[in-house]
């Protein structure tokens, strides 16, 4: 009996430990990125996949991407200050080698940025 109850006191200690250690309410990083997809018309462009990847750093875990709504307006968010690729890929393109770039600076003082990303929808039809 004594051994049992030895082992569980270990483990309510751990356990207290444990939750001490941990930060609560983390906002992560301040950056944000907005902007809109647009086709060659103006139109916002609904369902378009839109990655953001740090310039000039190599990409080191999952791509961060989110998808544009009905009215092709996107929002990124916990990013670190400095330079960003925003790519958009639109929803009806079957190859990421059609995708538009646009270039992003989030500063240290206000890192917020907003873009419009202009597809050519010509180049992003698929021929038969």
């Amino acid at each position: 009996m004594r051994p049992l109850c030895l082992a569980l006191l270990l483990i309510l200690r751990c356990v207290v430990s444990f939750a001490g250690t941990q930060v609560p309410n983390d906002p992560g990083e301040p950056g944000v990125i907005t902007g809109t997809v647009i086709d060659s018309d103006g139109h916002p462009l609904p369902d378009a996949r839109v990655y953001v990847r740090e310039h000039n750093r190599p990409q080191i875990g999952a791509v961060r991407y989110v998808t544009t709504g009905q009215n092709g307006e996107f929002r990124i968010v916990n990013l670190r200050p400095g330079d960003y690729d925003v790519v958009a890929v639109p929803s009806h393109s079957t190859s990421m080698l059609s995708r538009w770039r646009q270039r992003v600076h989030l500063p240290e003082d206000k890192p917020f940025g907003k873009v419009t990303i202009r597809v050519d929808s010509a180049k992003s039809r698929v021929k038969s």
